[in-house]
């Protein structure tokens, strides 16, 4: 208990909390816990975060079990059961009604994890739908703003460059006085 009440103060103080995983039996879900005893939170670990791990009992890879009565909270931690052997009589019941509930156990969290994602996956897409409503009606409100504009250009007379402005420059010469070398003598013969 005192190990508990350590690391909920560690997590308001923003200090690093360790956490133990494990896998369950099926070798693909891995569940997070402070410990696995007693007392500690547990949850399922997703691509989205830390799910609290339903109600239920699940065994892990290293065969103990693990017992939850409130959601997210370990009940009790239970060693491997080791299998006796069955009565002759009885042989062929125990293990069909066994394999059903181990299955049960194991679909459940699966179960659990996918419409954890689902529901995280449909919000994402309804978060996206209204977005693009936004940015549609936005862009509907630009459109109508350029056709105002462009209506009210229409109207304006355009700015045309006065005409007396102009000034005509006629025979510019460069160099007047520049003395004549001998390259200016024969371009002179040759382009003229």
């Amino acid at each position: 208990m005192y190990k508990n009440k350590l690391n909920q103060i560690k997590s308001l103080l923003s200090l690093e909390v360790k956490l133990a995983q494990a896998k369950l039996e099926d070798g693909i879900t891995i569940v997070e816990a402070e410990s696995f005893e007693p007392d500690f939170s547990v949850g399922i670990v997703t691509a989205d975060g830390i799910v609290p791990m339903p109600v239920g009992e699940y065994t892990l890879e290293d065969g103990k079990i693990v017992v939850i009565e409130v959601e997210g909270i370990i009940k009790e931690v239970k060693d491997a059961v080791k299998e006796e052997a069955p009565m002759p009589e009885e042989e062929a019941p125990m293990p069909e009604a066994e394999v059903e509930v181990e299955v049960e156990a194991e679909v459940q969290p699966k179960r659990i994890v996918e419409s954890v994602s689902k529901e995280t996956f449909f919000a994402e897409i309804e978060k996206l739908r209204a977005e693009f409503s936004a940015i549609k009606s936005e862009n509907e409100d630009l459109k109508a703003k350029l056709e105002l504009a462009s209506q009210t250009e229409e109207g304006a007379e355009a700015i045309v460059m006065n005409p007396e402005n102009k000034t005509e420059v006629s025979g510019f010469q460069f160099s007047k006085n520049k003395t004549k070398s001998i390259q200016d003598s024969v371009y002179s013969k040759m382009f003229n």
